[in-house]
Order: C-alpha cells, then sequence, then structure tokens
C-alpha cells in the first residue's frame, strides 16, 4: 500500500511540474541554446529528486571519468523513463534522438521541442535514417551530445532488446566515438507498470568506442558485446548488495 501512495506522489508531482514548466519552456527557447537547455533539464533534475523523494529511487555512476570533452554519440540501453530523466543531468548538453509524435503532446511536447531534439518519423523507414544522420552531424558539429536508444523503444529489465543501425551509422559518417552506457533502472522503475521500487540505479559509463575505420554493424556488435558484459556486471554488484543485507 505504502508504494501505491508513494508511486501515486511522483506521478501527481511530474504532472504537476510539467504543466509548471511548458509556458517557460517555449519561451527559454528565445535564450541562447545552453541556457534553454539548462533551464529545461532542470525540469528533469526535478523529478528525479522528486523519485528519490518520495519513491527512494537513488543512483549511483560508475565512469564519469570516461565522458570526453569532444561531442559523441551516446549510446545507452533502454528501461524506463528513468533514464531520460537522469541523464540530462549527467552528461553535457544532449540532443535526444526522439519519436516526431511526442512534440505534439500538450505540455511535456512544448518542452522537449526547446531541446532542439532529432525527431524522426518512425513510419519513414529509410528516409528517417537519412534525417538522423544529416540532423545529427549538424548537432555534433555544434557541439553537443547525440543520446540514442538503440534498443528503440524501453525494454524489460529482464529481456534486453535487438540494437538498431542507426546510431552507430551516424557515428561513422561524422566521424565520432560512441560512448557507451548501460543501467538497471528497469529493476526498480519498470518500462511497463505503474509501481516503483526503492533502491539504488546503478549506471556504468565506458571508455569510448573509436568509429575509425569501422562500418555501422562492426560498431554495433562492439558495443552490443561491452553491453553484454556491462549488464552482468550489474547483475553481479546486485547480488553482491542483496548478499551483503
Amino acid at each position: 500500500m505504502l508504494t501505491v501512495i508513494r508511486s501515486s506522489l511522483l506521478l501527481l508531482g511530474m504532472i504537476i511540474a510539467t504543466i509548471l514548466y511548458s509556458l517557460p519552456c517555449v519561451i527559454a527557447r528565445l535564450l541562447p541554446y545552453r541556457l534553454c537547455f539548462r533551464f529545461i533539464s532542470s525540469w528533469c533534475a526535478f523529478n528525479t529528486f522528486w523519485a528519490r523523494l518520495v519513491c527512494g529511487v537513488r543512483y549511483e555512476i560508475q565512469g564519469l571519468e570516461k565522458i570526453p570533452e569532444q561531442s559523441c554519440v551516446i549510446m545507452s540501453n533502454h528501461q524506463s523513463t528513468w533514464e531520460t530523466l537522469a541523464f540530462p543531468g549527467i552528461f553535457p548538453t544532449l540532443t535526444w534522438v526522439i519519436k516526431k509524435e511526442l512534440l505534439a503532446l500538450p505540455f511535456f511536447g512544448w518542452g522537449i521541442g526547446g531541446t532542439q531534439p532529432i525527431a524522426l518519423d518512425r513510419k519513414a523507414g529509410k528516409r528517417a535514417l537519412i534525417e538522423l544522420v544529416k540532423d545529427g552531424r549538424k548537432k555534433l558539429a555544434l557541439g553537443r551530445f547525440v543520446l540514442l536508444f538503440p534498443e528503440g523503444t524501453r525494454m524489460p529489465f529482464e529481456k534486453p532488446g535487438k540494437l538498431k543501425a542507426g546510431g552507430f551509422l551516424l557515428a561513422t559518417k561524422a566521424g565520432v566515438p560512441v560512448l557507451p552506457v548501460a543501467h538497471d533502472a528497469g529493476r526498480l522503475w519498470p518500462s511497463k507498470g505503474f509501481l516503483k521500487q526503492a533502491g539504488t540505479v546503478r549506471v556504468i559509463i565506458g571508455d569510448c568506442i573509436s568509429s575509425e575505420g569501422k562500418s555501422a554493424e562492426e560498431l554495433r556488435d562492439e558495443y552490443a558485446q561491452w553491453l553484454t558484459q556491462a549488464r552482468q556486471t550489474l547483475a553481479d554488484q546486485q547480488a553482491a548488495a542483496e548478499n551483503s543485507n
């Protein structure tokens, strides 16, 4: 019962924050991009704080020192809403790759539109891939980090998804490295489910994977191998934490 109450309070707080932020986020588009992004990402920061306060969802990061100074393509597994809220506070100025229809959502869409995301029509097929590479290269040239979830959608904690090649193609075409990221947020904040469990989300940031001289498929395979190892590390760490309690 307590978990239901806490999860309800989390949802209520997120809804109120989204409504209150929506108009200021639209106005913030008049500011220079970095200031606009900083303001909009403060909405994300509030929600991660609120999740920690009412639901006890904390997080710890391994490998912060591995984030490069130059722009890169960040690749992460996708399990929940948590990572979309937490990552803007972890990484430098981000450009999200999102579904185009998200921009049409009241309040939320108004806000995320101010971050100048790469909004793709998933039904466009090859044309969407061309747009990803074209727009992504522009964003990377501006010194931004492009964040992709190569699984394409949120996957259950226990079931990783198939990795799509688009983001890896962007990295090879732009000549930038891939920064690999893994987390276990779905263990506490499931992809489908209302209840959030108290605990610590673990995030692992790996060494950059060079795209030089590699095809998109080779780069994807290298990330997939790293992700498999990282998931096992996260599982081992969770098992060790449970055994110590």
